[in-house]
């Protein structure tokens, strides 16, 4: 039994929320907390049939495979995005009775797995057997984290590496062409999560590091330092849709200030990204210290410049106050009115102050994570064939 693991990273923002909307530069980091996907092929049986097991969402299901081979294309073709989820969903309906009645996440789950299986494995004329492919997650789903893109890549990427392993025999890392790949085709299943993606969380979750992007154009993907970042979990849920409009609203009433804003927030970013540059070779001890202040500081002005826009929350205002009684930088991620801060930890950081930190924010009834950003995006965790 060959078993295959394929993980990739969450993404958070690290600057421009909100002004990417409007034309400016935002930046996105890959998140140390990761999902991965485990493809177990199983003995052959007469009636083939793939286990589906994604916890997180709570779906367990055994679909079976001979139909869903029977729109295999078998031949390597350019898909009509429409079209293809349309036959998806037609093939559910059919092989999953009430498929219609399942939660959104779990149809949309479904439709993407079938996506990336039809579209990367059933254009290679290869035979398929009965597998089990499961899901498991650090990400919060709905948390601006990156949940679905991460969850795509995994798909994706474990299905390229099935093809590796039926047609070579062996599993290698993956290759810039294979993430290219990857990347395509998580984008496709991420239209199907979220209508209209960007680009730039799948982007980041199957290259790592630093992506920076502005709206109608291609994510440029940067070298980036591994910062390490205290990812603070508010607990508060928030309506991304409600707080855009929010931002829209003000800005109409207030166009020249929001105006300004957004382009405060634009010079925010890009001075931060040419800071992150310099940390990726830094050339003494001292312009780290450096590179770290400034960054400090540009945080507190980047949270600072949301708060104007009113996407901030008490919640969130508790843990920026809490961040600064031990002197670290902290801001909100993401969409704001809740979700996620960050939190700044600096390498000279004493452990003893990271610790008391993540003791008084757990002690206050928040979730907290010690991780990195800016490490690796898709890569293989073990291959084993056993």
């Amino acid at each position: 039994m060959e078993i295959l693991e394929v993980s990739a990273p969450g993404k958070i923002i690290l600057h421009g929320e909100h002004s990417v909307m409007y034309g400016k530069t935002a930046l996105a980091v890959s998140l140390g907390v990761r999902s991965s996907v485990v493809l177990r092929q199983q003995e052959p049986t007469g009636c083939p049939v793939v286990h589906v097991i994604f916890p997180n969402i709570d779906l367990d299901e055994l679909l079976p495979l001979k139909p869903i081979a029977e729109i295999f294309p078998g031949e390597p073709v350019r898909v009509d995005h429409e079209d293809y989820i349309n036959k998806i969903n037609n093939l559910l309906c059919r092989i999953r009775p009430n498929f219609e009645e399942l939660k959104d996440t779990q149809k949309n789950s479904l439709r993407a797995l079938l996506y990336a299986l039809i579209g990367i494995f059933g254009t290679t004329n290869l035979d398929i057997t009965d597998f089990t492919i499961q899901l498991s997650t650090d990400l919060t789903v709905g948390a601006g984290t990156g949940s679905s893109a991460s969850f795509a890549t995994c798909l994706c990427g474990v299905f390229v590496k099935l093809v590796q392993l039926k047609t070579t025999g062996e599993i290698l890392d993956f290759s810039e062409d294979e993430k290219k790949l990857v990347s395509g085709w998580a984008f496709n299943c991420e239209r199907i999560m979220h209508g209209a993606p960007s680009g730039i969380d799948n982007t980041t979750c199957t290259f790592g590091a630093l992506v920076s992007f502005k709206k109608g154009q291609v994510p440029v993907l940067r070298p980036s330092p591994e910062l390490r970042v205290l990812l603070v979990d508010s607990g508060v849920t928030r309506e991304t849709s409600r707080l855009t409009a929010a931002v829209a609203e003000l800005r109409q009433c207030y166009s020249s200030a929001v105006g300004h804003i957004m382009e405060a927030m634009d010079n925010v970013a890009l001075t931060a990204e040419q800071l992150l540059q310099k940390l990726v070779q830094p050339e003494s001890e001292e312009e780290v210290h450096a590179a770290y202040k400034h960054l400090h500081e540009l945080w507190e002005m980047n949270h600072c410049l949301l708060a104007s826009l009113g996407v901030s929350h008490p919640a969130l205002e508790t843990i920026r106050a809490i961040a600064h009684e031990h002197g670290l930088a902290c801001k909100l991620t993401g969409a704001g009115g809740g979700g996620n801060a960050i939190v700044l930890v600096p390498p000279h950081t004493q452990e003893t102050t990271v610790t008391s930190l993540k003791t008084t924010l757990v002690s206050r009834g928040y979730k907290v994570a010690d991780t990195i950003v800016g490490g690796p995006g898709v890569i293989i965790n073990y291959k084993t064939q056993l």
